[in-house]
């Protein structure tokens, strides 16, 4: 009988936990390591719009647009409901010109948005103020908690036997040409057959023994969390100063630019306030809006922007799965990525998106 492969996994977030499930599925004895407590720094950071609305090539839309289906799918075998839903999102970030190239550009791919008037818009959320005269409707598109979707997919690692190991340091990869490698953490070492760095934005740092770091630029963010708000919005709101959504408890998810980088020297706080007057200026009754939580995080952003995927340039059998629309593709990567390392199969999703551009660059 075939001893089960192990492979260790260097975080757990949302992208480090999906692998980790994929990989258990097929029969692999799983190691999850992470420096700090479980579920990543940047799921913990997120605003968890599970879409495809925007994607910079044809091939990063067909990535993003067949991962909504393998959420869906991993929500509803482990009853994720709690911590993700799928109102839709109501897009009206631009205007003019560009609204119509967005709405064009989501036609010509078929991804089925559509287009709505005034008098449609407030019949989806009565609680808005003022409606736009146009927005984009994508009912196809959801929200996640994403930290605590990684918590319970590790939950659901851990109760089949996967071991988890949150606050152990990765301090070096020491590689072995029969593939027997070891992962050495501050808490001592991990053989294992593979090693998968789901790291986020600390991939820019590297590794010892992996002599390759992936270049990033990333961003910083900021994304407030309220108490709840009596006041219900049913869709993901994405309007030309703020984005906000509600979780079922009813507190609210925000931000001000989804794709921006903060300025350092921004007051926080300051901006903090403005979002949150931003809010009440949209919702009827002058709702009470108190903030709870002010997240300031880094978003990993590979250098050109696209997800990077796959074997490690000059590492055999050490595998990268590093990007910024992690919630939207972690549950797709972690099983392409499962079946990758465990099958030999490679998927044509997958195909531009190699860590070998860069090293080729």
């Amino acid at each position: 009988m075939t001893a089960a492969a192990k492979v260790v996994i260097v975080g757990s977030g949302i992208i480090g936990a999906s692998t980790a499930l994929a990989c258990q599925d097929l029969g692999a004895e799983v190691i999850v390591v992470d420096q700090g407590p479980l579920g990543g720094v940047a799921s913990a950071n997120s605003f968890g719009w599970i879409n495809a609305s925007f994607a910079e090539t044809q091939a990063y839309f067909d990535l993003r647009n067949a991962a909504l289906e393998s959420f869906r799918t991993l929500g509803q075998r482990l009853e994720l409901q709690a911590h993700v839903s799928w109102p839709g999102t109501l897009w009206w970030e631009d205007a003019g010109q560009d609204f119509e190239a967005q709405f064009a550009s989501l036609t010509a791919r078929g991804y089925g948005a559509r287009r709505l008037d005034h008098d449609e818009i407030a019949a989806l959320e009565p609680n808005l103020r003022e409606c736009p005269a146009h927005a984009l409707f994508t009912p196809m598109e959801g929200a996640a908690q994403a930290q605590s979707v990684a918590q319970s997919l590790l939950t659901h690692v851990a109760q089949r036997g996967g071991r988890l190991c949150p606050d152990q340091a990765v301090k070096a990869v020491h590689l072995s040409s029969g593939g027997d490698h070891i992962v050495q953490t501050s808490a001592g070492d991990l053989p294992c057959d593979f090693v998968i760095l789901a790291t986020g934005a600390a991939a820019c740092r590297g590794l010892a023994g992996v002599e390759w770091s992936l270049p990033m630029a990333n961003k910083r963010g900021m994304i407030l969390q309220t108490r709840p708000v009596q006041t219900r919005i049913h869709h993901i709101l994405m309007t030309p100063d703020v984005h906000f959504r509600q979780n079922p408890d009813g507190s609210l998810v925000a931000g001000e630019i989804f794709s921006g980088d903060l300025d350092p020297s921004e007051d926080a706080p300051a901006l903090a306030d403005t979002v949150i007057a931003r809010i009440c200026q949209k919702l009827r009754g002058q709702p009470d809006v108190q903030l709870a939580e002010v997240k300031l995080g880094e978003r990993p952003v590979p250098l050109d922007g696209l997800p990077v995927v796959g074997a490690v340039p000059g590492a055999p059998g050490v595998f990268l799965a590093v990007m910024h629309s992690g919630v939207t593709l972690g549950p797709l990567i972690g099983q392409l990525l499962a079946q990758e390392i465990l099958q030999g199969s490679l998927s044509p999703l997958l195909s531009s998106f190699r860590a070998s551009r860069f090293a080729e660059a």
